[in-house]
């Protein structure tokens, strides 16, 4: 289970989620980006042997209780996920990928809102359920076929009586 999620713009924060209001998720966040900058300096070198398409960063360090991994997009929109020690142990590389492939889908989503003004605070409610995915869930595979029968299967809405 994701503990926070951010998204940044250059340096600003965007998009920030957490799990507990803990000032710690901010210093982490902000402590990130030099690592990021870094990391994405280096695959913007010519000599670099990793595919210029492949965006996720992997984990960018290993805190006390948290694991912190990065992903950047091609117009260098920077994702942040933290993730408790005991949950990132149970998830694969290839599984941390697959959730921020479905982060930057759903950025890509809600800034494709013709209404969205570019670089402000995002405020879309399918970005949202995306990211309570994110945070509750624990196998991305399993969110992943939850959303898509839930969003296969029509809602209704029926008032049921109950027997007293």
């Amino acid at each position: 289970m994701a503990c926070c999620v951010a998204v940044l713009i250059k340096e600003n924060l965007i998009y920030l989620r957490r799990s507990a209001e803990e000032l710690k998720f901010l210093f982490l966040i902000h402590a990130s980006i030099d690592i990021l900058d870094d990391k994405v300096n280096q695959l913007t070198k010519p000599t670099s042997d990793r595919d210029a398409r492949d965006f996720y960063l992997g984990l960018l360090y290993p805190v006390e209780e948290y694991k912190i991994y990065g992903y950047v997009s091609s117009t260098r929109v920077k994702f942040i996920l933290i993730f408790e020690h005991s949950t990132s142990i149970s998830l694969k590389d290839q599984d941390i990928k697959l959730l921020f492939q479905r982060l930057h889908q759903a950025y890509i989503d809600c800034i494709s809102n013709p209404f969205y003004e570019p670089n402000t605070q995002l405020k879309s409610k399918r970005f949202e359920q995306v990211v309570t995915s994110l945070m509750v869930q624990n196998d991305p595979l399993t969110s992943a076929i939850v959303s898509s029968q839930a969003s296969s299967v029509p809602s209704t809405s029926a008032i049921v009586p109950t027997a007293i």
